[in-house]
């Protein structure tokens, strides 16, 4: 007789317990590193480095660490792809049926910003656009009265931090087929431009850009929740951190970050301040202008009104807010050339080795200024605001004018760049600090070098789009400081 073939049935058997121990060994070398992850992100926040140097340093470490995560996730996760223009139908029916209402306008595709929202009809200004009524809403109220309650109720960071409380139920809920949000939630994008999706080399052409610092400490955090989470979601005996643990992922977790951080609002529910995702709504893309949305607590729904008048074909725009370009590169991945509310944010501090430091930091504190690491520059007609003002007034004392200024209670008038309030803080002293900002900014804008040829993506576009703008608020208080300069009378009155 011939040799007997084992059973197809054990040759599965078989496959099936090697592919476990593939998975159980690759489980293991995840936890030592994720543990190494928490414990590299968790030192360096409590040493606060303070250079962009040892921060860049540090990030490449953590990029590193990273990596071999994802390497072992993407073997043994499987996470479906939603295909979101594929979704819309469903999605527009959803909402239609549980009542909000957007007669006139429709889901369009613009070129430069994806989907967006489209007049079909004429909008006056002012005119109400859409509604979306509560129950559509995903919310930290949501969050709370779910599966994930226990998990909020004992982790303190949950607690604290709604936003990432309401990116955890995000995965919770896209790991449910019959999630109610399943139709909003198959129509988010896929991956975003923030700064958590950019390779190391893409952040490095951030330099000299202040959001490089910001960049870092962003991505930092978010390793550091991703490791905590991981652990907690592996080790504590809470039943929803069962189903969220085929599903957690670095990716899959920066993904929900990026989803809260480019689409969250805050809403009044029953008085109290709520973070929601708003559907809808939240395709609504950025222009300059002012607020026209608001919830509505009497008829239980947000409402949109047209900022200006809106055309058929027309796309609809709203305003985000008084947010820096920094600030929306760093949280809605994208830059706004014309925001008329950009600033420029400006390292500066009494050095230890500065012989006048101590009443220096006296004159600072009394302004209640001691502390403060960073002061903007604006773009506009008047860059310079009063806490600048007043830093780079004291920073640019002698002995003397600092002995006759801390005999002032509070000296108020160093914050005032009123005409005439040269002569009262001392003509010399305006004259040196006015000075030292422009040199200063002079030598800040001779770091910016230009990029060579065409940015090749999309972060790389918005890196371009940033540091153009920065420069241009440093030539325009430049220019300013200049003008404020040869104002001066040449010599005390």
């Amino acid at each position: 007789m011939g040799r007997k073939v084992p059973p197809k049935q054990n040759s599965k058997k078989r496959n099936s317990k090697e592919g476990n121990k593939f998975v159980q060994q690759k489980r293991r070398e995840l936890s030592i590193l994720v543990d190494k992850l928490l414990k590299l992100t968790t030192i360096f926040q409590a040493t606060q480095y303070s250079t962009v140097s040892k921060s860049w340093e540090h990030h490449l470490q953590i990029e590193a660490i990273i990596k071999e995560i994802v390497n072992i996730e993407t073997c043994t996760t499987k996470v479906a792809q939603s295909h979101r223009k594929l979704n819309l139908e469903q999605y527009v029916n959803w909402l239609q049926e549980h009542g909000a209402k957007f007669e006139g306008v429709e889901i369009s595709e613009f070129d430069g910003y994806e989907l967006g929202l489209k007049a079909t009809k004429d909008f006056a200004e002012g005119s109400l656009l859409l509604t979306v009524p509560t129950k559509v809403m995903m919310t930290e109220k949501n969050a709370a009265e779910s599966d994930l309650g226990p998990f909020i109720d004992v982790d303190p960071l949950l607690q604290n931090m709604p936003n990432i409380t309401l990116a955890l139920f995000l995965l919770l809920e896209k790991s449910r087929s019959d999630s109610f949000w399943k139709p909003y939630i198959d129509v988010l994008p896929e991956s975003y431009s923030t700064v958590l999706y950019f390779t190391s080399d893409e952040l490095q052409e951030l330099r000299p850009s202040p959001a490089l610092e910001t960049s870092l400490s962003l991505y930092r955090n978010i390793a550091r929740q991703y490791a905590y989470f991981y652990n907690k979601i592996h080790t504590l005996d809470i039943p929803v951190l069962k189903n969220l643990q085929d599903i957690f992922t670095f990716d899959t977790y920066r993904w929900a970050v990026s989803t809260v951080m480019t689409r969250q609002n805050n809403i009044q529910l029953s008085g109290a301040s709520t973070t929601a995702f708003i559907p809808l709504w939240d395709m609504c893309n950025h222009t300059h202008g002012r607020i026209t949305t608001d919830y509505n607590e009497e008829l239980n729904r947000g409402e949109c009104y047209a900022l200006r008048d809106f055309k058929p074909g027309e796309q609809i725009f709203i305003f985000y807010g008084a947010r820096p370009n920094c600030d929306l590169f760093l949280h809605n991945g994208f830059v706004y050339p014309d925001n008329q509310h950009d600033s420029l944010s400006l390292a500066l501090g009494v050095s230890t080795g500065d012989a006048l430091r101590e009443p220096k930091l006296s004159l600072l504190t009394k302004l209640g200024l001691v502390g403060v690491t960073h002061y903007n520059l604006y773009k506009g007609a008047n860059p310079i605001g009063a806490e600048l003002l007043a830093f780079i007034r004291i920073f640019n004392m002698n002995q003397e004018e600092l002995t006759k200024w801390s005999s002032h209670a509070i000296p108020s008038d160093l914050v005032s760049s009123d005409e005439g309030s040269a002569s009262v803080v001392g003509i010399a002293i305006d004259r040196r600090a006015y000075t030292y900002l422009m040199t200063r900014c002079g030598l800040i804008k001779a770091s910016y070098k230009k990029s060579d040829g065409e940015p090749d993506t999309l972060h790389r576009k918005n890196i371009n789009m940033l540091k153009e703008c920065e420069v241009q608020i440093l030539d325009n208080a430049i220019q300013y400081l200049r003008n404020v300069l040869e104002k001066l009378p040449t010599a005390e009155a």
